[in-house]
């Protein structure tokens, strides 16, 4: 049976042609050596016929972060030009097209504890977009702050452009994440588009400050609701995942922002100015996940975990099955976790096995996304499954399964030792430290081994009388301290 895509196609009316052709862009800075930075400015349009091309070159502003005192100009040209691929083998839109180009310049930014934001304004957006007001009068703003240069930091990079489009009245994901080389925390969220100094009577203004003016959103829709529908569309701000089901066929902006955290202080920010396509496609039923089950997982460092995957499809397409997750890209876990993308008819499977190690202690969880996508002539759809992996010192592990509760010194060989109950473990300490206690608070025996053993006596190698003893245990490892306490009846 023959399936209709219907598309609402962009329309090009009487307007100037630079007041057309902007979908979108985005800023990243790379640190090369020194000083020295690789600035890099993406930059998308419509590629339909009749529209404007890429300027050339184009002038930066780089300010100062807190007072926004322009620090200094520089010129980029355009280094390539991409008709990008949209859809995939099975679909491909038409009446869609989406061109990138690539700027490039090397910039050497002094070392200023303030740090830097570094923009540059086009005017114009595409007259009909709708959820703005006067779009063909509205500008953009490519914007990205980076911390103090002599921190040597890289910002976040966006993958891959996405599909430019989404399905109307079905569920809907986009893959938004972006990869931080100096392993820095990503948060994600959406935010309103800038509007800047531009205008249809001044579409490339000269570089300006900050502060800069935000779009209008064109009632019903605002931030808390962008493009409508149920759910609305949303990012997780651990992921970049961007979920949303419209209702309304037509062209809609809006922007990412990925903010860049180290150790838990705010030291830069990147974001992507996008416009998506809501069209009319036929409707295709999503695989489902059965496995993995469960959504966070604790594991003590030294161990091991093995998840099963599987996801499966009603219609019987085509199904390929994936993963994301920093445990592939962060040096301290990528050369421990295994895992193999499948595909096949109806239904794909696999394993993530993961091998810590106890530098992969930490408090916050590593997240994994799985994703299953189908493929089909009637379109495709992207379900994920996300979980957590908790990574423990064995003190907040399992230190309780390899203590007794209950030792008899009595000499028979027998349970006669408190002690851990592990030949092999993995202590992962740099300092250890136990202290027994009396039901009278008195310091009874106390050993910096973790192999230590107590057999009942004090530390004047008298027996001890049966009773109730209280210890606690602690730890330090790479400046972090960790700590158990407990108590262990002693009976002969």
């Amino acid at each position: 049976m023959k399936k209709l895509y219907l598309f609402v196609i962009l329309l090009y009316m009487t307007a100037p042609l630079f007041a057309t052709h902007i979908v979108g862009g985005n800023i990243t800075v790379s640190h090369l050596s020194g000083n020295n930075f690789e600035v890099k400015l993406t930059f998308y349009r419509d590629c339909l016929s009749g529209t404007a091309g890429f300027d050339n070159p184009i002038t930066l502003g780089v300010y100062d972060k807190v007072t926004n005192i322009e620090a200094f100009q520089f010129s980029m040209p355009l280094v390539s030009t991409t008709v990008l691929a949209l859809g995939d083998s099975c679909f491909t839109p038409t009446g869609l097209c989406v061109e990138e180009g690539v700027y490039t310049a090397t910039v050497n930014l002094p070392d200023n504890p303030n740090g830097y934001y570094i923009s540059w304004q086009r005017c114009c957006r595409n007259n009909i977009i709708q959820n703005i007001n006067l779009p063909g009068s509205a500008g953009m703003v490519f914007y990205a702050e980076v911390p103090d240069p002599a921190m040597g930091d890289s910002s976040p990079v966006f993958g891959s452009y996405p599909n430019a489009y989404l399905c109307n009245s079905q569920p809907n994901i986009q893959n938004f994440s972006a990869n931080d080389v100096n392993g820095d925390s990503l948060v994600y969220s959406l935010s309103t588009p800038l509007n800047g100094n531009a205008s249809s009577a001044s579409p490339i203004p000269g570089p300006s400050s900050g502060p800069y003016s935000v779009i209008n959103w064109q009632s019903p829709y605002s931030l808390s609701d962008i493009i409508g529908g149920s759910p609305v569309l949303s990012i997780n701000p651990q992921t970049g995942i961007l979920t949303a089901n419209p209702v309304t066929l037509g062209v809609f902006v809006f922007a990412v922002v990925v903010e860049e955290f180290r150790g838990g202080v705010k030291i830069g920010e990147v974001r992507r100015d996008i416009q998506y396509q809501v069209i009319a496609c036929n409707t295709n039923q999503a695989p489902v996940f059965s496995a993995p089950a469960i959504a966070s997982y604790d594991i003590t460092a030294g161990d091991s975990i093995c998840i099963p995957v599987m996801a499966s499809d009603i219609n019987s397409d085509w199904v390929g099955l994936s993963i994301s997750s920093e445990l592939f890209t962060n040096p301290a876990t990528m050369g421990s976790v295994t895992f193999t993308p499948d595909s096949a008819i109806a239904q794909v499977q696999s394993t993530l096995c993961f091998a810590s190690t106890c530098d992969n202690i930490r408090d916050e969880p590593y997240h994994v996304t799985f994703y299953a996508r189908d493929y089909s002539c009637y379109g495709t759809n992207t379900v994920l499954n996300s979980v957590n992996i908790r990574v423990l010192s064995p003190l907040d592990g399992k230190i309780d399964e390899l203590i007794p509760n209950v030792f008899t010194p009595n000499g028979d060989a027998k349970n006669d030792f408190f002690k851990v109950n592990a030949a092999n473990i993995n202590s992962c300490f740099d300092k250890f430290k136990i202290s027994v206690y009396n039901r009278w608070g008195e310091l009874v025996f106390e050993s910096d081994d973790f192999t230590f053993k107590w057999d009942g006596r004090n530390k004047k190698g008298k027996q001890l009388p049966d009773g109730v003893y209280f210890y606690m245990m602690q730890a330090d490892f790479k400046a972090k301290t960790f700590s158990h306490q407990g108590s262990v009846q002693l009976l002969r």
